[in-house]
């Protein structure tokens, strides 16, 4: 199983085996500027006023013409990040009223308190669990700790299919609803949980969604000054990207229930009615999101079907994204998968990928991701990652007279003309593609002649110890030491502005920890890979 989290605030992947329609009307509003609305049979949500309804309309549509613009280059994309963000917040204010009365998730003092009651319903829908317990963790927040002393590989926790949600935890009507609107598996999973959530009291799922953060440390939740302390690092343009992705997901869907006049397609009017009858507003969302991000797995989707005789057989669809109750209490440590789908027992099966003494935190492994991947995606940064690189932009001009034939050999050993390849950690350094381009990159015209009439041998360029001019070999390494030196140096000049960053508020200490381990992790790779190839340069 593959997963997605760290301080449970944030989580893996298992292997199977994120009717509206224009202003409201001007009716009395009470002090917040809100007006009361049906409650569909959920938690009361608020209407707005006509006019705070009508100021959140026009920055919407402002928010939605920034993010369809695409940026050309870095700085495009930072100044566009920095407008999003503006946007953004001034949603989040007029949208107040809208989010209290929908809070989301727990702090954790109060998730804590109601894990007693989370255990009980877990145990009550069939989870096993033998040897551990959710705890306080100093670092992890929540977590699962040993109970007894625990042997590798034994089995420690099982989930029947039934306590695991997904979409298909839904009634049908409203499956049918988030099937209509064509999205991945992960925002289906997204838009389930938001219904659920909006059930309140009366949601079957309840003590599940109180153990859950109120909010995390994905880069959703990250200040314009946190963000820019990622500059110069090859993981800035990737979280910036995600934060543009899910405003742009929230301002279409917004668009659908307030603004119809502007919304076109097929699925405007589901999208609108699930927008106003479930609360969404962008706090919402963005928990909702950050909730599947850090936690949604893959597993069987089962349904049934009769056959010519009448009787009803249980199938497995293709896997379906879920939440995993309990399970997913657990955090990451360095190791292998040792969490399966059981098909003939129809769970999801959880074995100690270690042993452990009695008291000791209980880890299970994520899968193969590099820090940046686990930054951006799940809200930490794992110091013991011996599955990261730091990726590093390269390509090929196109007024270069030899481009063709540069690229007739990348394309021999499927590197594109512009592409991110990957610096590694010790001992490796150098990954085999980045080798190779670098190479290419430095043919001279007779070297290219000679690998293109042999392309079949193309991928001896990958290695080390490939057979090359010794002039082309230097030529290589130079140029591999000039960009990593480039690229250290910036580094290090955006380090100094870190380092006299005023002393954080403690909300957001921890996120500005992530990001100081985050930048300790990039740096030191590409140190390590500088001092290697300046070794080869010697030679």
């Amino acid at each position: 199983m593959g997963k997605n989290k760290r301080n449970n605030k944030n989580k893996k992947q298992p292997a199977a085996g994120a009717a509206g329609g224009g202003d409201a009307a001007a009716a009395k509003s009470d002090s917040n500027g809100t007006v009361p609305s049906n409650s569909n049979g959920n938690r009361a949500i608020p209407e707005l006023s006509y006019r705070p309804r009508r100021q959140l309309n026009e920055l919407v549509l402002k928010l939605l013409a920034l993010v369809e613009v695409q940026p050309e280059n870095p700085k495009e994309e930072w100044n566009q990040y920095v407008q999003i963000q503006d946007l953004l917040q001034r949603i989040i204010e007029l949208e107040e009223p809208i989010r209290l009365a929908s809070e989301t998730g727990s702090s954790a003092g109060d998730r804590l308190a109601k894990v007693e009651r989370f255990k009980e319903w877990a145990e009550s829908r069939g989870v096993v669990n033998t040897a551990v317990e959710i705890a306080t963790i100093p670092g992890y927040e929540l977590g699962l700790k040993a109970t007894r002393d625990i042997q590798a590989e034994e089995k420690v926790l099982s989930v029947p299919h039934h306590t695991i949600f997904s979409m298909e935890s839904l009634p049908e009507s409203e499956r049918n609803l988030i099937d209509n609107f064509s999205a991945l598996g992960n925002l289906k999973l997204v838009y389930a949980l938001i219904i659920e959530r909006a059930r309140g009291d009366q949601s079957p799922w309840k003590p599940y969604l109180d153990v859950l953060p109120a909010q995390y440390n994905t880069v959703l939740y990250y200040t314009p000054d946190q963000m820019q302390r990622l500059q110069r690092t090859s993981v800035c343009s990737e979280a910036v990207r995600q934060c543009r992705l899910i405003a742009r997901q929230y301002a279409n869907m917004y668009t659908c229930a307030h603004v119809p006049a502007k919304a076109t397609g097929t699925e405007v009017a589901n999208k609108g009615a699930y927008f106003t009858a479930h609360g969404v507003c962008y706090e919402v969302y963005r928990w909702a999101v950050s909730t599947v991000m850090t936690r949604q797995n893959l597993v069987p989707r089962k349904f049934h079907v009769k056959d010519e005789s009448g009787q009803e057989n249980v199938l497995e669809e293709e896997p379906v994204s879920a939440l995993i109750p309990f399970w997913d209490m657990a955090n990451h440590g360095s190791g292998k998968i040792t969490t399966f789908f059981d098909h003939s027992a129809g769970e999801v099966s959880c074995n100690a990928q270690q042993a452990y003494s009695a008291g000791e935190q209980f880890f299970i492994y994520y899968g193969d991701r590099s820090n940046a991947e686990f930054l951006v995606n799940n809200g930490f940064v794992d110091p013991d990652n011996h599955n990261d690189y730091v990726n590093i932009r390269l390509g090929l001009s196109p007024t270069d007279p030899l481009v063709e034939k540069r690229a007739s050999i990348l394309s021999a050993l499927g590197i594109k003309r512009r592409v991110e390849l990957r610096v590694l950690p010790a001992p490796v350094y150098i990954h085999g593609d980045l080798l190779a381009f670098v190479r290419v990159f430095n043919m001279s015209a007779e070297q290219l002649e000679h690998w293109t009439s042999n392309l079949e041998r193309a991928r001896d360029l990958q290695y080390i110890d490939c057979a090359l001019e010794t002039d082309h070999e230097r030529s290589t390494w130079q140029y591999l030491y000039e960009r990593l030196k480039l690229l250290l140096a910036s580094f290090e000049a955006s380090a100094k502005a870190t380092n006299s960053e005023p002393e954080s508020k403690d909300s957001d200490r921890e996120i500005d920890q992530i990001i100081q381990q985050y930048r300790r992790q990039e740096r030191s790779i590409l140190a390590g890979a500088l001092q290697y190839v300046q070794e080869h340069c010697k030679v």
